[in-house]
């Protein structure tokens, strides 16, 4: 049986022959290739867990006819909340005015807003909402629905920055915080 240095002495010349190391005579080559290794797997699974979002698979009809109000210290004192019809998403502000946005739901992140997709796409992992005003399309990763709960959880995708904003967004349903 072979010790751990003869080994190591064998993959090395392995690793010359198929000109991964370029000398025999350099200690530092394969444990130089083994830390580029480690160092590249990391790197991936880094970027792989900034990027990869837990998502859940949310209908049109789940949302239709629900009223919610964002989870923080300054809505839980107002009386502002937003509202889901089937074609839009409607924001009740607290001086009694409303904004209404175009709304569908994608198992894709949109590079620009599909309007034939408003009130015909039925389910999705992304929320998509579009200001027209602004000409400025908003995309929300669903990372938690439970509508028995009351509860909605939204992570922004797009746009990636903005100011004073968080990235996510929790929502408590109206019907259930009132019971």
């Amino acid at each position: 049986m072979r010790n751990s240095s003869e080994i190591l002495a064998i993959i090395k010349k392995y690793l010359y022959l198929c000109g991964v190391i370029k000398s025999l005579s350099k200690k530092e080559d394969l444990y130089t290739i083994q830390m580029k290794k480690l160092l590249s797997t990391l790197c991936a699974m880094f970027v792989y867990a900034n990027t990869a979002v837990a998502q859940v698979m949310v209908s049109r009809s789940e949302l239709v006819g629900t009223k919610w109000q964002l989870d923080d210290d300054y809505y839980n004192h107002s009386s502002e909340y937003y509202e889901f019809t089937k074609k839009a998403f409607i924001w009740h502000r607290d001086d009694g005015k409303t904004s209404s946005y175009p709304f569908y739901l994608s198992n894709t992140i949109p590079t620009k807003f599909d309007s034939k997709k408003v009130g015909v796409s039925t389910q999705g992992r992304y929320y998509i909402d579009y200001n027209d005003k602004m000409d400025y399309l908003s995309c929300y990763a669903i990372t938690y629905f439970d509508k028995s709960k009351g509860i909605m959880i939204l992570k922004r995708e797009t746009p990636e920055d903005v100011i004073g904003l968080t990235d996510t967004f929790t929502y408590i349903n109206i019907d259930k915080k009132k019971k």
